[in-house]
C-alpha cells in the first residue's frame, strides 16, 4: 500500500479475489498475471481486477503471519501430516516400543503403569515413583533404570506432553518429505506459469526445453543470473513434483485433453424421473459402411439421445459422416415415438414385456402394439453442447414446439454430460468393435486395411444396432443404476425405467404422426401461379389452386405460408392446409420419374457449377439439365471420383432416411415408398373417454402383493 491509500501491483503482491488469495507473478502493458493458492492462473486487465467487487488488497498483517520474512523470500513450506496415517505404518515392533514407552512415562509422572489406580499392578506404586517424590526425583530414578541421561528423560517427557504418542516415536524412518523443500517459490512460479501458457498448446518437447524457456522466462522477469536455475535432474524432479499427471512431455492431445478437466470437483449429475434430463450428443461410430452400389466405403455418425434417470438410450440416428440439424431434431422425436419390432425379433423384445402400471392402456395404441421394449419419454430437459447440428433452427423448433428446456454445456467441457459419454464408450465396446469394419477410437488402433473388412450398408448397421439397443443394452445391469437403500441390488436400463414409472408415473408422449413434418425447417413463401418457389426451385400440387394469390392466415407473415422442406431430399416440400388440418406433398415441377433424390448439398453444387458457365440459377431448365449431367457424370464408372461416389452414396442414403421417415407420417399426396423391412406405424385416435361406471375400480377384486417380513404370529392375531 502506498501513503496516498493506493496500491502498487508487482511481482509477489497477494490480492483477494474471489474469495481467494491471489499472488501477482506478472504484469503486462494492460493486465496482470495471478496465480491462486490451489495453483490456478488468471490473467485479467487492471481495470476489470478493480472493479471486481470481490478484490481488495491483502492486509499487512495477513502479510505479516503468511510471511515472517517478507516478499518473496518465504520460508520453507511446513507440513502437517496427519498423525493418525502415520501411526497406521507403524510395524508392530514398534508399535510394542511405543506401548512399553509410554508405560514408563505413566509410572514416572503417575506411579502407575496403566495411569489409573484403578488398574494398579501388583506392587504399585514403586517407593521411587510415589506421589511423594518430587518430578525431578523420579526423572533421576527413571533414568537410571533405562539407562538414559535426564536430560533425554526430559526430552522425551517434553515431546510426549507436546505431541502425544508421536512424539515418542523414532522419526528418522517416519520423516515426511517434501521434494520442494528449499526450492526458490520464484522458480516453483516460472515452472508452473511455463507450462499452463505456452507448453499445453504447443507441440511436444524434452524437459530439456522446458528448463531452458524457465530459464530465459527467469532472466527476463528478475533479470540475468538473479534466480538460479538447478541442474537437469534436480529440474526434472521438480517438474515431476509440480505436475503430475500433466503429460508435460507426453502426447500433446491427451495433455491437452487433460487441460480440460474442470478444476473442482466432480459431482453426479441425477435425475429424480424419466425425461427430466436427456442429453443429446453426436460421435464418430468406429465402423465403415460400405455402399454396394458406388462400391465405396463411408464413415457414420451417431447420434444418440439417453436418459439421465434410467440411462435408457431413447433414440438414435445413423447417418454419413456430417451430422445435420434435421438429424439432431428427428432423434428428439425418435425419443417420443415408439421403436418398431423388426421381422425376425422374439417375442420377448415386444413393448409390454417392460410390464408397466399403464400397459393396458398403451396396449390399445396401434404403435406400441407393435412396438418394441425400448422406453418412451418425453423430455422436460435436453443437455447439448455447442455442435452446429445442435444449435440448428430444426432443434429449437421441436423444444418450442412441445415446450422443452434446452440447456447447453461449457465448451470443450465433455464431463458436463458424462452419461452420453460413457453411452458412447459402452457401444464401442459391446457393439461396434464386434462388426466388420471395425476400425478402432484412435488412428493407433486401427488395423492394416479396415476398409477391405467392411461389409455392412449404414441401413444394415440401424438395423444391428435397434437389435443391440433393444436386446442387449436395455435389458443388460447397469452399474450406475441401483436400488436405493440396496446398493448390492443392480439393475437394467429397463428395471429402472419400469420402476421410476410406478413412481413418478406416465407422462404420454405425442400421438401425431405427423410429427416429423412439424419438425422439418420452415421457409415462407407466397402461393403464385398454383406454386411456391424455394431456392430457385419450383412446387406444386392441386392443392395449391385452392389458395392461389391468397394471403395466409399466420399473424406477422405478410400473407406468406410456412413450407416445410427437408434438406436431404429438396425434389419435395410439404404444406399443411390450415383449414383442413391435412398435410400435402409439393413436388419439383421438373422432377421427372428417373430422376434421383439429392440433397442441399448437391444443389448447391449445381448452382455453382452453373454460375461458372455463365447461366441463371433461376431457369428451372438449366437447373434440371446440370443436375442431370452431374448424376449422369458422377454415375459413369469411367469418370467417377472417389469424391463423387461419396457424395452419390451420402445422397442416396440421406434419401433412403427420409424416405423412411415420411413413411411414418400420413401425407395426402405421398407416394407409398414404404420400406418392406419396417411396419408402418399409424397413430390411431383419442380414447374414447368412459363415464364414471367404467372408470369406477373394485379394490377387493385387486390382487395383493406379497409382503416380506412380516410377523406370523402378529399376522394371524385377530
Amino acid at each position: 500500500m502506498t501513503a496516498n491509500g493506493g496500491m502498487r501491483l508487482r511481482d509477489g503482491t497477494k490480492v483477494w479475489l474471489d474469495d481467494e488469495v491471489h499472488t501477482v507473478t506478472g504484469v503486462t502493458d494492460g493486465g496482470v498475471r495471478l496465480r491462486s493458492e490451489s495453483g490456478a492462473l488468471t490473467v485479467i486487465g487492471v481495470g476489470h481486477l478493480l472493479a471486481d467487487p470481490t478484490f481488495r488488497p491483502y492486509d499487512a498483517d495477513e502479510i505479516s503471519e503468511a510471511e515472517p520474512s517478507g516478499g518473496l523470500d518465504a520460508p520453507e513450506r511446513k507440513l502437517w501430516p496427519d498423525a493418525a496415517a502415520l501411526f497406521d505404518k507403524l510395524t508392530d515392533k514398534q508399535l510394542e516400543d511405543l506401548q512399553r514407552a509410554q508405560e514408563h512415562l505413566l509410572e514416572m509422572t503417575t506411579g502407575y503403569r496403566h495411569g489409573d489406580p484403578e488398574d494398579a499392578l501388583p506392587g504399585e506404586p514403586r517407593p521411587e515413583y510415589a506421589s511423594a517424590v518430587s518430578l525431578a526425583q523420579r526423572v533421576r530414578s527413571k533414568a537410571q533404570e533405562l539407562g538414559y541421561s535426564e536430560p533425554q528423560v526430559w526430552r522425551r517427557l517434553r515431546q510426549w506432553r507436546e505431541e502425544g504418542p508421536w512424539g515418542l516415536v523414532d522419526r528418522r524412518t517416519h520423516r515426511p518429505s517434501d521434494p520442494l523443500a528449499g526450492v526458490d517459490p520464484r522458480l516453483i512460479d516460472a515452472i508452473l506459469t511455463q507450462h499452463y501458457v505456452t507448453e499445453e498448446d504447443d507441440s511436444t518437447g524434452s524437459l530439456n526445453r522446458l528448463r531452458r524457456r524457465v530459464e530465459r522466462r527467469l532472466d527476463d522477469a528478475h533479470g540475468s543470473g538473479t534466480v538460479k536455475i538447478p541442474s537437469q535432474k534436480p529440474f526434472n524432479r521438480y517438474v515431476a513434483a509440480l505436475l503430475p499427471g500433466r503429460y508435460t512431455t507426453g502426447q500433446a492431445t491427451t495433455r491437452q485433453s487433460v487441460a480440460n478437466r474442470p478444476d473442482g470437483h466432480y459431482q453426479p449429475i441425477t435425475a429424480s424421473r424419466p425425461g427430466e434430463l436427456v442429453m443429446i450428443d453426436t460421435s464418430w461410430l468406429d465402423v465403415r459402411a460400405y455402399d454396394p452400389v458406388e462400391d465405396i466405403v463411408i464413415s457414420v455418425d451417431l447420434t444418440i439421445a439417453i436418459d439421465v434417470c434410467t440411462r435408457s438410450l431413447l433414440g438414435w440416428r445413423l447417418v454419413p459422416k456430417g451430422t445435420k440439424g434435421v438429424d439432431a431434431g428427428l432423434v428428439i422425436a425418435d425419443a417420443m415415438m415408439p421403436e418398431p419390432m423388426r421381422p425376425g425379433w422374439p417375442e420377448g423384445l415386444r413393448h409390454q414385456m417392460l410390464r408397466l402400471p399403464c400397459e393396458p392402456l398403451l396396449a390399445r395404441d396401434e404403435r406400441f402394439a407393435a412396438a418394441a421394449a425400448r422406453p418412451v419419454v418425453f423430455p422436460e430437459r435436453i443437455v447439448i453442447d455447442h455442435g452446429k447440428a445442435f444449435a440448428s433452427q430444426a432443434v429449437k423448433n421441436v423444444c418450442r414446439r412441445h415446450g422443452i428446456v434446452i440447456q447447453d454445456t461449457r465448451k470443450y467441457r465433455p464431463t458436463d454430460k458424462p452419461q452420453v459419454e460413457a453411452a458412447f464408450k459402452t457401444i464401442r465396446s459391446q457393439f461396434s468393435e464386434h462388426i466388420a469394419g471395425y476400425k478402432g477410437n484412435h488412428v493407433v488402433h486401427r488395423g492394416r486395411d479396415v476398409d477391405a473388412m467392411a461389409r455392412w450398408t449404414i441401413e444394415e448397421l440401424e438395423e444391428f444396432f435397434a437389435e443391440y439397443v433393444v436386446a442387449v443394452y436395455q435389458r443388460r445391469l447397469h452399474k450406475g443404476l441401483v436400488l436405493p437403500g440396496f446398493p448390492e441390488i443392480k439393475l437394467s436400463p429397463n428395471d429402472a425405467y419400469r420402476m421410476a414409472v410406478h413412481r413418478c408415473g406416465y407422462i404420454a408422449a405425442p400421438r401425431d404422426a405427423n410429427l416429423f413434418l412439424e419438425l422439418l425447417p420452415i421457409h415462407w413463401c407466397a402461393i403464385t401461379n398454383r406454386r411456391i418457389q424455394k431456392n430457385y426451385l419450383h412446387y406444386s400440387a392441386p392443392i395449391l389452386g385452392a389458395h392461389n394469390g391468397t394471403r395466409s392466415p399466420y399473424a406477422q407473415a405478410n400473407g406468406t405460408w410456412p413450407i416445410r422442406y427437408d434438406p436431404r431430399d429438396v425434389t419435395q416440400v410439404y404444406f399443411h392446409d390450415p383449414y383442413s388440418g391435412i398435410w400435402h406433398t409439393l413436388r419439383w415441377t421438373h422432377a421427372l420419374t428417373g430422376l434421383e433424390p439429392f440433397t442441399d448439398i448437391t444443389l448447391r453444387q449445381v448452382k455453382q457449377e452453373l454460375r461458372e458457365r455463365g447461366r441463371d440459377p433461376q431457369d428451372q431448365e438449366a437447373v434440371l439439365d446440370a443436375l442431370l449431367d452431374l448424376q449422369n457424370r458422377t454415375d459413369a464408372a469411367e469418370a467417377s471420383t472417389a469424391p463423387s461416389r461419396r457424395a452419390r452414396a451420402r445422397d442416396a442414403e440421406r434419401a433412403r432416411t427420409a424416405a423412411r421417415d415420411r413413411a411414418r407420417t400420413e401425407l395426402a399426396d405421398s407416394a407409398a415408398d414404404v420400406p418392406v423391412n419396417e411396419p408402418r406405424l399409424r397413430a390411431v385416435p383419442p380414447l374414447p373417454v368412459r363415464d364414471e361406471e367404467e372408470l369406477a375400480i373394485d379394490f377387493d377384486a385387486l390382487p395383493s402383493y406379497e409382503v416380506w417380513g412380516g410377523h406370523p404370529e402378529k399376522d394371524d392375531a385377530p
